[in-house]
């Protein structure tokens, strides 16, 4: 039995480094829209936390005891 003795060690480097070049590149344009996304989320849940705030205080105003 022979054993093989010429690997493809360049195409894995290649293979490998394209890999990490897309990883890169998808973070590149996810990372901003994420923190933009991030801000408008944090602004809505303040806004709808303030809407629920007022609905739930106008709903106790017009209990009577």
């Amino acid at each position: 039995m022979t054993t093989p003795t010429h690997t493809n060690s360049g195409l894995t480097f290649w293979k490998v480094l394209g890999i990490i070049a897309v990883a890169l590149l998808a973070l590149a344009i996810i990372g901003p829209l994420l923190k933009g996304l991030f801000w408008i989320a944090i602004i809505a849940l303040a806004i709808y936390g303030g809407f629920m705030l007022l609905r739930s205080s106008k709903k106790n105003n017009n209990t009577t005891y």
